[in-house]
């Protein structure tokens, strides 16, 4: 039979122990608390930009778009994208803005363009275009946009990430 005297003694030395070695008691509770907190690591807006001005020059049917400036909104988690588009025939060009919501795709290890919203198609010095020129420039763009890669994960680094937020200079990255 177990005397209660011992068994309260034995908690009363551990708690002891622990105390007066406050570290073993800090890792302790960190390794209890470690699966319930998630940690980011910054994805530099550079970074992005490289990717990015990799993927450029894009053409489809004629329409070229180069050039690419980016802006990060973190208040609306999305990335506003500008350049300068080019149209074979007739000749013509001018300034373009969109914005898009960024997307995990997880199976690929990739961050894609979704969602996406012409701000602003310009010929030349920000004249705005007739609309059934807009109309068919959206139609056009649109998607050869959509999915579009923005970057590529490491797959190590993929497979443990849970999604990511939009800080203004950085992708931030949840583990």
């Amino acid at each position: 039979m177990t005397n209660v005297w011992s068994c309260a003694h034995e908690t009363n030395l551990t708690m002891n122990f622990l105390l007066k070695r406050p570290w073993i008691l800090m890792l302790i509770l960190l390794g209890m608390c470690a699966d319930s907190i998630a940690f980011t690591v910054p994805l530099p807006k550079a970074l992005i930009d490289q990717a990015l001005a990799a993927k450029f020059p894009k053409e489809r049917y004629g329409i070229q778009l180069d050039s690419p400036v980016t802006r990060f909104k973190p208040d609306t988690q999305r990335v506003e994208l500008c350049g300068v588009w080019h149209l074979n025939a007739p000749l013509k060009s001018g300034d373009f803005c969109l914005d898009f919501k960024p997307l995990w795709n997880k199976d690929k290890g990739e961050i894609q363009m979704s969602a996406l919203n012409i701000l602003k198609f310009t010929a030349g010095a920000d004249q705005v275009l007739p609309a059934p020129t807009q109309q068919i420039l959206n139609a056009m763009v649109l998607p050869l946009l959509d999915g579009t890669a923005i970057y590529h994960v490491p797959s190590v680094v993929g497979q443990s990430l849970d999604n990511f937020n939009i800080d203004t200079n950085a992708f931030e990255l949840v583990f």
